[in-house]
């Protein structure tokens, strides 16, 4: 059965330190006066989205 929600614990250490440096360099943005990181947002999602076809195997 494939998995559709990936929490967390499920994350490699990889993919970990890939949202929180997509985060961090959001945060940076709205510190410079951005009013939202989209970029930002779209590279957490794809992250997550590997991860996903990762556990399932490819699918």
């Amino acid at each position: 059965m494939p998995k559709n929600d990936v929490t967390w614990d499920d994350l490699t250490g990889a993919e970990k330190r890939a949202i929180l440096r997509a985060d961090a360099r959001g945060a940076w943005q709205i510190l410079r006066g951005a009013s939202s990181a989209p970029s930002a947002d779209r590279r957490v999602e794809a992250v997550y989205e590997q991860a996903r076809k990762r556990i399932n195997g490819g699918k």
